[in-house]
């Protein structure tokens, strides 16, 4: 079942980044069938503040092309251009009455401008042309705001992130003043708008972070450090979880689902620092349940970590205990592993006769040659 973090991230962090793409075929087609086929696509990952010959200012080619998929109250709209695509999400009630069965127009409008939407929907689909013109009102008000040279690539981000007046407001409240043009472009471009801010800002109040720069917002945001990973680590006990710890845990693929079923198969005191190890070594919550299959339930997360590194699986000490050896320790079965003592390899010296040497022994016999 998806994670609620999954969901978070589906329809709250809209994807700004642009795709260099190679068409299969060039000619504009016809608004009839609205469609275009797109080869050999490759992402690049850049500094959002950047403006360059694949930014988003290629939106404002008007017209360009738009395809669009609804998804409940959630509209995907792709919009492309010769060599170019990008893909926004809308609330549904946005945009309005929608042309159904004939072509038609329906816009979208906010405070940094307007997109014009002509063509049609059949189902859950549709598609056509679109054109963008920004809002010269919200220009002169940015300007007042401090940010008197605002780039076309820019007003198109703060468009489609919907930062507005109201969540210029916002964000002075809660004490961000003197805001630059490189945070805002940063925040712009990550889909801060006062909806997705306002659930950071009510963590950090709610768990006593204090004052969290924009900077570490965006950090947290670049490595997927969301509000609801953030609270979920948190509920799970962790009440003195770091932001920095919570970006780390994110980077070493720990979410709240592994460290809760290591939990519950016996790691009660992990910490996050053991999760993290647990994690970078591959010792995963099955291998954890398997040692305690074959006798061995209270394993710590150092024995563990040794265990995976030497090759040694729960499968190899349970069968080496139902050959009689009961009293094995996991430092015995790492020197028998390191050894190339197989459990194949004592059942044939046990069928040769040799059935009551100790694991010393074995090891001597292997290190031998037998």
């Amino acid at each position: 079942m998806p994670s609620t973090d999954g969901q978070d991230k589906l329809f709250h962090k809209k994807t700004y980044i642009m795709k260099r793409i190679f068409l299969s075929a060039l000619p504009m087609i016809a608004l009839a069938t609205m469609l275009w086929t797109t080869a050999g696509a490759q992402d690049k990952t850049r500094d959002p503040g950047e403006d360059d010959d694949w930014s988003m200012s290629n939106f404002a080619d008007n017209p360009g092309l738009w395809s669009a998929v609804i998804h409940g109250d959630k509209v995907r709209i792709e919009f492309g251009g010769m060599h170019w695509s990008s893909t926004a999400t809308f609330d549904l009630s946005e945009l309005g009455t929608l042309p159904t069965g004939k072509p038609g127009a329906f816009t979208v409008r906010r405070d940094a401008g307007t997109v014009t939407f002509n063509g049609s929907f059949d189902g859950n689909r549709g598609h056509g042309t679109y054109a963008f013109e920004q809002d010269a009102g919200f220009r002169s008000y940015l300007a007042q705001e401090g940010f008197s040279d605002v780039s076309d690539n820019l007003m198109i981000h703060l468009y489609f992130t919907n930062i507005n007046k109201a969540w210029f407001g916002y964000v002075r409240q809660n004490g961000y003043t003197g805001i630059t043009m490189g945070e805002l472009k940063r925040l712009a471009t990550r889909d801060m708008n006062q909806e997705h801010l306002a659930k950071y800002i009510d963590v950090f109040k709610k768990d006593n972070y204090g004052h969290v720069s924009l900077d570490m917002i965006v950090r947290l945001c670049d490595h997927g450090a969301t509000p609801t990973f953030i609270n979920r680590i948190r509920d799970l006990g962790y009440t003195d979880l770091s932001l920095e710890t919570a970006v780390r845990l994110v980077d070493h693929g720990v979410n709240a689902d592994f460290i809760e079923d290591m939990k519950k198969a016996g790691q009660k005191n992990l910490s996050l620092n053991e999760a993290i190890e647990l994690r970078d070594h591959g010792v995963s919550v099955e291998y954890i349940h398997g040692l305690a299959d074959a006798g061995y339930p209270n394993v710590t997360p150092q024995e563990a970590r040794e265990l995976v590194d030497h090759g040694v699986q729960a499968d190899f000490i349970k069968e080496m205990r139902e050959l009689g050896f009961k009293d094995m320790s996991l430092d015995d079965a790492r020197r028998l592993v390191d050894h190339g003592v197989s459990v194949d390899f004592v059942k044939r010296m046990q069928d040769k006769g040799l059935k009551n040497l100790s694991l010393n022994e074995y090891i001597r016999l292997r290190d031998g040659g037998m």
